[in-house]
C-alpha cells in the first residue's frame, strides 16, 4: 500500500535503517559521543535508538515549544524544559527527528552550547529544504509531510479536524474516514480505524455544545 505522494509515512524498520546509516557515517567521520541530547518531543525516541546503535549510556533532553507573545505574529521558540545532564567537556550529539523549519534544532544548539561541551554535532533523520540549519548529521531530505511511528494518531487527529470539521458523533462515518485516510497515509485500515475510535471516543474531541 502506498501513500499519498503528499505524505512519507515511515515504519519503525525504516527508523532503525536511517540511525543505522547516520551511525555509520558519524563514526566515519570520527566523531565519539558519549552523550546523546533529544529535543523533546520528537527526537527522544530517536535520540534513544542512537545511544543504543552507538553504545552511549548518558542521555538527556531538552525541550522546546513555540509560543506567540502579547502582540506578536510569529511564533518563537521557547525552552520549557532545560537539560538537566552534565555535559561539559563531552562530546554531544544533538538530536532532533526532522529539521522542517529548523528553529527547534537552532534554538537547542545555542542553549546546549551554554553548558560547556567539548565538541557538539547535529542530527536529524530528515530535513525539510527550507530548513534555516542543516544538521551534521542526516540521512534525507524531502518536502512531505512526514508520518513517524511514533504520531500517527496526532497525524490523523489532525487530518480529521483539518479536512471534515467534525463536531458531533452523529456526523462521523468512521468506515469511510479510515479508508480514507488509510489510502492517503500509507497505514492499514484496521490501525486507522482503531485510531479514529479512540480519537472520536474522547468527549473533549468535540465541541461540548453538539456532543450527541
Amino acid at each position: 500500500m502506498s501513500a499519498d505522494n503528499k505524505f512519507l509515512t515511515l515504519k519503525w524498520e525504516d527508523i532503525e535503517n536511517a540511525v543505522a546509516a547516520i551511525s555509520e557515517k558519524i563514526i566515519e567521520s570520527n566523531f565519539n559521543p558519549n552523550v546523546v541530547v533529544g529535543i523533546l518531543r520528537g527526537g527522544w525516541i530517536p535520540a534513544r535508538i542512537f545511544a543504543d546503535f552507538l553504545g552511549i549510556k548518558d542521555i538527556g533532553a531538552i525541550e522546546i515549544k513555540f509560543y506567540k507573545g502579547i502582540e506578536e505574529k510569529m511564533e518563537r521558540p521557547v525552552i520549557t524544559q532545560p537539560l538537566v545532564l552534565d555535559i561539559r567537556n563531552k562530546n554531544v550529539l544533538l538530536v532532533d527527528d526532522v529539521a522542517d523549519s529548523g528553529k527547534s534544532l537552532q534554538t537547542a544548539l545555542s542553549a546546549i552550547n551554554f553548558y560547556g561541551p567539548k565538541n557538539l554535532k547535529t542530527v536529524s533523520l530528515y530535513v525539510k529544504p527550507w530548513s534555516v540549519i542543516i544538521p551534521d548529521y542526516y540521512y534525507g531530505e524531502t518536502d512531505k509531510w512526514i508520518v513517524f511511528p511514533w504520531e500517527k494518531r496526532e497525524t490523523i487527529e489532525a487530518l480529521v479536524q483539518a479536512e471534515y470539521k467534525i463536531i458531533s458523533r452523529a456526523t462521523i462515518d468512521v468506515e469511510k474516514i479510515s479508508k480514507e485516510f488509510s489510502d492517503k497515509l500509507g497505514l492499514s485500515y484496521e490501525e486507522v480505524k482503531r485510531i479514529i475510535t479512540l480519537i472520536i471516543s474522547e468527549r473533549s474531541f468535540f465541541n461540548p455544545e453538539t456532543i450527541h
